[in-house]
């Protein structure tokens, strides 16, 4: 890529998030070396991980201004986030698709079901009132084996109000802080890398509309996963998902023991074909196993929620129902970046478990969005920018009631296209799960 092309973020921004090319590369070589050291933890999701208090200061997560807010009126809608800006956030496409009017939620770990509010959520919660996604991001939940919301699933919302960066809000468990995304190097993307997600999602399985709710946790929780080549991570992913992966996509492997895999396997809680010898993984520890999941028997998820959509085929973990959104983050403290916007795993459909690979939208194959996302006073640049590069972005403004007080049952939703001569705009029909 032709580096006149990049655009850099705002002084500010790569101050605080130290978004530099020294520290993108202390990063990278902190990460590959302790790949060989690192065990992952024996989960299919962020599940069995720990709880991250205060350690991710840019976290945030999207709740409904009302039930009636988002489509199938569930309570427990969830998605994550995190401040890549001082009025912007980064999350995935997909995840808003069926909410009308959101808050972002900031400096807390903890997470509250909708009936629920405390002093941060009454005095720090901020109005989404735009967001941006790429143009050739589709929103095709209606259709059936629908997998072109994968393409690009990412977006950039702003909030009414710049985020506080020097006091934390009374009631709140922290001051919150940005995180630099990767507009720098694809090398952190490299195969055996060490990174982190985060969410408040499920810490099992997918729920049931009908019978069993989605249960979020009620705090921050984290894990490390370690990205696999896409070579590696295709052979598990039916064909019709190898370009996407190729052009979009970070792949990190399934956490799960090769143990749990094989005892759920002998008592048929999911489905397994069973293996003579398992050659299709490098690692001593996945030889091991001799039963792997049979992925013409397992369901594609977008870690977003469940709909009245038919869903695809296959694949699997890492994280769960309602992570849709939150970050793969490599680095630690003031040398993180986010590199990947959680977007889509398989479950099986006899228990609903998530497993992996698991795939996570590329920040760096979008690093230009982005950019002309969230720098304003560029917009000629980033036209032309765009035009040469074939991208373009479609942009939605979100309509409140009133920007000083909370909104009742009225919801008031206008989609406007981006300045860029482009009008066309993904239907908001579709949701696909994947966590």
């Amino acid at each position: 890529m032709n580096p006149q092309l990049l655009i850099k973020q705002s002084k500010t921004r790569t101050s605080c998030a130290a978004n530099t090319r020294s520290s993108i590369a202390q990063v990278y070589s902190a990460t590959t070396e302790m790949s060989s050291k690192v065990i992952l933890n024996q989960t299919r999701r962020i599940l069995r991980g720990h709880e991250a208090e205060d350690t991710r200061p840019y976290m945030v997560y999207l709740r409904p201004a009302s039930i009636g807010s988002t489509k199938g009126k569930r309570s427990n809608w969830l998605c994550g986030g995190v401040i890549i800006h001082p009025q912007y956030i980064l999350t995935s496409a997909a995840c808003i698709e069926d909410v009308k009017q959101f808050y972002v939620v900031s400096g807390t770990h903890r997470w509250l079901p909708l009936e629920e509010e405390d002093e941060c959520v009454k005095n720090g919660a901020k109005k989404a009132v735009w967001k941006c996604v790429p143009k050739d991001y589709v929103f095709d939940g209606k259709e059936f084996n629908n997998i072109r919301w994968m393409i690009n699933d990412i977006a950039v919302v702003k909030v009414n109000e710049p985020f506080n960066f020097e006091r934390r809000v009374r009631g709140c468990d922290f001051v919150p802080k940005m995180i630099a995304y990767n507009n720098q190097s694809d090398n952190l993307e490299n195969p055996k890398t060490v990174a982190s997600i985060a969410g408040w999602g499920s810490v099992d399985r997918f729920g049931d509309m009908f019978e069993r709710p989605t249960m979020n946790s009620p705090e921050l929780l984290e894990t490390d996963v370690i990205l696999i080549s896409k070579t590696k991570c295709k052979r598990q992913w039916p064909d019709q998902y190898h370009h996407i992966i190729d052009n979009n996509m970070i792949c990190a492997k399934d956490g799960v023991d090769a143990d749990s895999v094989s005892l759920l396997c002998r008592e048929q809680e999911i489905n397994c074909k069973e293996l003579v010898y398992s050659d299709e993984v490098e690692d001593e520890t996945y030889r091991a196993r001799r039963y792997i999941l049979e992925p013409s028997k397992t369901q594609i998820h977008s870690s977003g929620h469940w709909s009245d959509a038919r869903r695809a085929k296959p694949i699997s973990g890492g994280f769960c129902e309602n992570d849709h959104g939150g970050p793969l983050v490599v680095g630690h403290g003031k040398t993180s970046v986010v590199i990947g916007v959680i977007s889509a795993c398989m479950t099986t459909n006899i228990a609903q478990k998530c497993h992996g690979p698991f795939l996570y939208t590329s920040v760096w194959r979008n690093r230009h969005v982005i950019s002309c996302a969230i720098e304003k006073d560029i917009e000629m640049s980033c036209r032309r920018m765009l035009k040469s590069l074939n991208k373009n972005m479609v942009e939605t403004n979100f309509e409140w009631p009133t920007l000083r007080e909370r909104p009742e049952t009225s919801i008031h939703f206008k989609q406007t296209s981006v300045p860029f001569k482009e009008k066309s705009i993904a239907k908001s029909t579709f949701r696909i799960r994947g966590k």
